[in-house]
């Protein structure tokens, strides 16, 4: 899983005009004097209040990161040290005590061996050509000529746009999702389809297979989808 200093550089690697940095009190956090620094968006059309980054004050490491949802107290997502020590371990931690009885033997780790790659396999007839793509095939629809996903909104009320399935298969693909026990009893019907929300990610999935992902309300999703 992500430390919280992973989650806190990509987090201030996106931060642009959209975003707001400050600088918030001053805390404990695992033990540490720590302090806040503060990612916030500057629009009220994203699902998210603010991204919470609490910095060590000693060595600048971030300790914890929390995600904070619009209209809720708790952290949305949180993840962080509970306690924390960077004091050097002491050398008996490396000290390995054998068991009574017991007889230790060094070995030496051989090397690993080289690993030539495996020859190419020369075509049979009627085999399949390696390179030809089946159509309809994951990798046909990854070609150039399938749809690209579409994307409206900048920053935080970005919305990303999946396009249906080719052949008419979005629609089945829809239901095929939506069979699923836990999908099904979560998604809510709306006009043309359905949605799947959390606290902080919308999801809206058509009646005809598309399929809207984004950090907004599900206002924004139903606008995207019709405009599309």
């Amino acid at each position: 899983p992500p430390t919280p200093e992973d989650l806190a550089r990509k987090f201030l690697a996106a931060v642009d005009s959209s975003t707001e940095v400050t600088v918030g009190p001053d805390l404990q956090v695992a033990g540490r004097s720590a302090y806040n620094l503060i990612v916030a968006p500057r629009t009220q059309g994203t699902l998210v209040e603010k991204v919470v980054i609490a910095v060590d004050g000693q060595t600048g490491m971030p300790l914890r990161v929390s995600v904070m949802a619009r209209g809720q107290a708790q952290p949305a997502f949180e993840t962080g040290f509970t306690s924390l020590s960077l004091a050097a371990p002491e050398d008996s931690v490396f000290t390995f005590v054998a068991p009574p009885g017991t007889t230790v033997k060094e070995l030496p780790v051989p090397p690993l061996p080289p690993r030539p790659g495996l020859p190419a396999l020369p075509p049979t007839p009627g085999s399949v050509n390696p390179g030809a793509v089946p159509p309809g095939s994951d990798a046909d629809l990854r070609n150039g000529d399938a749809p690209k996903p579409t994307v409206t909104g900048k920053g935080w009320e970005t919305v990303i746009g999946f396009p249906a399935a080719p052949n008419g298969q979005g629609a089945a693909l829809t239901e095929s999702i939506l069979k699923d026990p836990l999908l099904s009893q979560a998604a809510v019907v709306v006009p043309g389809g359905r949605l799947l929300s959390t606290a902080l990610v919308n999801v809206l999935v058509t009646d005809d297979g598309r399929i809207f992902v984004g950090m907004v309300p599900a206002e924004r999703l139903l606008a995207a989808a019709g405009a599309a």
